[in-house]
């Protein structure tokens, strides 16, 4: 058996459309034409509606009535009445009036199909005339009315959706379903043609086009019936769909045939079983549903379609007909109607969107409930109060407007409200964050999912980067996020319904937070462990070296001095661990005293000077490096300079530190430093904090350094 491609599927069905489409249009066209559109009047006669043709004689214009029609030569005029321009003749109560309307059409036909015509018409002040006019053999496209187009596109749209799940899901539902498409198109297509004619159309021909109206709209709900019989549970076997075939077909048989017992029970009896039998399917449906949310969700899409358009179609023409009123929309809005049925039927059996059931049936129901509300209040207005149609329906539209949105709004508001990320919701995300292990941070992570979805299961999964929906809102994705696993959660609210699109933003909206709070809390331990480093190495480098050269220093005031110094670097490494920094001129006054009771002990001068912005806050790395390089200089001058003076300058400016510090000493042979005596100690310090240094012994020695203020990145 040849197995088409999805693609192919809907090759063919389109296919089939443009070939039915294309022989309507042209039937439709070849049609006799005088160029005027008709409707039937008040008085039981026939009105013209609209000119089409600019070549008409002038006096036939829109509110002429058009009395009798005769070609000249073929015998006396006809008399025109109301009953031939209706648009479907299935509203006659017996098959005899039936036939009397398709031999009129008939006799209409010849008479047009002369060519020359003169019409008996009644104008606007009440005179009679006859009118001469040419009738053409076919008339353009583009005069076809808009309902001729609307019922061809409702056919397409019932043939393309049916051919659509056809496609997707080649199993023994969608096949009932193309079935019912191509029946929706027989129908409209068929009703297309007749119902948009100008004035007549050959019987035979009628009666042909109205049988193929009559046999599409049984197939169509044949088709569903059957649909419904295996879908989503089987509920009937292949012998029982058979046998509803069998009598539907023998019913159509028998009013094509004009064997029921009335042309309106032969009519409309068949198709008011149909209704009734969907609707005990679908309730049949949902009972064997009860346990499945994927089903229930598509049966919620079938019955929800079938409410609306019914309920549209009882309001729109069966109940203004019941009352005696004109039917409030044309045939072809009755099949826009039946195909808002179809369309909800075609979600359901493809399960397209299934999980946004709960919000599309709300929105669809509050405006259906809103447009009804706004039509009877206008009516209570104007027949029940008497004011004037204008002013009652804006008076009716402020009501609703006042009214009736706000508490759609509210109602809304609860009924499809979600779980937001709200205070609780945040402080449950950052205690899982903060857990002490990654084990208990998955814990903490899959009660939250559960309390705020209540699926019956959740399970780890692989792969996924987003959040998504899976089989149709069955299933719901959670990736990754930092250590807790990806999740796959299973039938939300204990199995009562299906994950929607609502859920996955709100997930999102969860792992984003939660992403936020883990990176948040890497940061943290990631500075506290820098911190902790900075602690370790200061107390490394600058505590343990001092220490231990007091532990190696034999004279008490050298041992005095070290204490002093390393009793500061201790405080500064205290201040920097509070993140509190330190003032600048501090730092400065102290090293000025240090350095100045050094200096003194063996008879040098001290000259300081400090210029700029010296009480800016700086980290204790930069208090400690300039530190540092001054007392090294310090100790060099005391040791090696033999020097009467030491100066030391400061220029805070620009974001740097400039130090210039100098002796009048001996000063030394730069070729003979070495890269571990205290000079070479001093680069090593200023290039570590992305400084520069300059030293020269030729008079004297002198040190420049340059200093950023901020401390630059490791």
């Amino acid at each position: 058996m040849l197995r088409l491609s999805p693609q192919a599927r809907l090759i063919v069905v389109a296919a089939v459309f443009l070939i039915v489409a294309s022989g309507a249009i042209w039937l439709a066209a070849s049609q006799a034409w005088m160029g005027l559109a008709l409707a039937p009047g008040d008085d039981g006669l026939v009105v013209v509606r609209d000119v089409q043709r600019e070549d008409l004689p002038a006096v036939l214009q829109a509110g002429v009535r058009l009395d009798t029609l005769a070609a000249p030569g073929q015998g006396d005029p006809l008399d025109l009445r109301a009953l031939d321009v209706i648009e479907e003749p299935d509203t006659l109560d017996t098959y005899a009036e039936l036939n009397a309307f398709r031999a009129r059409q008939s006799a209409l036909d010849r008479v047009l199909s002369a060519g020359q015509v003169v019409l008996g018409v009644t104008l606007a002040d009440g005179s009679s005339a006859e009118v001469e006019l040419t009738v053409l053999g076919s008339r353009p496209v583009w005069s076809l009315p808009f309902e001729f187009w609307l019922q061809l596109g409702v056919g397409g749209a019932g043939i393309l959706l049916g051919g659509w799940v056809w496609a997707l899901r080649h199993e023994e539902a969608s096949t009932y379903f193309a079935v019912s498409g191509f029946g929706l198109m027989l129908s409209a297509t068929a009703a297309a043609v007749y119902s948009t004619r100008e004035l007549a159309m050959e019987g035979g021909l009628f009666r042909l086009l109205s049988a193929g109206n009559y046999t599409g709209t049984n197939i169509f709900g044949l088709a569903l019936i059957s649909l419904l019989l295996v879908y989503p549970h089987r509920l009937a076997g292949r012998r029982v769909i058979g046998a509803v075939w069998v009598l539907g077909l023998s019913v159509v048989l028998s009013h094509v045939l004009q064997l029921a017992p009335s042309q309106a029970v032969g009519a409309y009896a068949p198709m008011l079983a149909q209704f009734v039998a969907l609707f005990a399917l679908i309730v049949a449906q949902l009972y064997y549903s009860r346990r499945n949310p994927l089903a229930r969700a598509a049966l919620g899409w079938f019955g929800l379609s079938v409410l609306l358009g019914t309920g549209l179609f009882v309001f729109a023409i069966a109940a203004p007909t019941l009352l005696g009123l004109a039917p409030q929309a044309s045939q072809a809005n009755a099949f826009a109607i039946i195909l808002l049925i179809y369309a909800g039927l075609a979600i359901g059996v493809a399960r397209y969107r299934l999980f946004d059931l709960g919000t599309w049936a709300f929105r669809l129901i509050s405006y259906l409930i809103g447009a009804l509300l706004l039509l009877a209040l206008d009516a209570v207005l104007i027949y029940g109060v008497a004011l004037e149609r204008v002013p009652a329906f804006g008076l009716a539209l402020l009501t609703v407007a006042l009214v009736y949105l706000p508490l759609r709004n509210m109602i809304g508001t609860r009924i499809l409200r979600r779980d937001h990320l709200d205070e609780q919701r945040f402080r449950e995300i950052l205690d899982i964050a903060l857990a002490h292990s990654s084990l208990h941070q998955a814990v903490g992570w899959h009660e939250l999912l559960s309390e705020a979805f209540n699926p019956l299961t959740i399970e780890t999964a692989t792969g996924g980067s987003m959040v998504e929906l899976r089989d149709a809102g069955q299933e719901l994705l959670v990736p990754a996020c930092g250590p807790l696993p990806a999740l796959v959660l299973r039938f939300a609210d204990g199995g009562r319904r299906l994950f929607s699109q609502a859920d996955v933003n709100r997930v999102s909206g969860m792992i984003q937070l939660m992403q936020h709070a883990l990176d948040s809390r890497d940061a943290h331990e990631q500075g506290a462990r820098q911190e902790r480093s900075r602690i370790a190495r200061d107390l490394h480098d600058n505590i343990g070296a001092q220490l231990l050269r007091t532990l190696h220093s034999s004279e008490t005031e050298r041992k005095d001095a070290i204490v002093s110094e390393t009793l500061t670097d201790l405080r500064d490494i205290i201040a920097n661990a509070h993140g509190n920094g330190i003032r600048l001129d501090e730092v400065l006054a102290e090293l000025r005293y240090e350095t100045n009771e050094r200096l003194v002990q063996v008879g040098l001068a001290l000259d300081w000077s400090v210029s700029g912005d010296e009480g800016r806050i700086v980290s204790a790395r930069l208090a400690h490096t300039i530190r540092s390089i001054v007392r090294e200089a310090a100790s060099n001058a005391i040791r090696h300079a033999k020097a009467n003076r030491f100066n030391v300058a400061l220029l805070i400016a620009d974001e740097r530190v400039s130090l210039s510090i100098a002796d009048d000493g001996v000063g030394f042979d730069e070729k003979s430093t070495r890269s571990g005596d205290g000079l070479g100690n001093m680069r090593s310090r200023t290039l570590a904090h992305r400084g520069s240094f300059a030293i020269s012994g030729a008079v004297g020695t002198s040190i420049s350094v340059q200093l950023p203020l901020e401390d630059p990145a490791p």
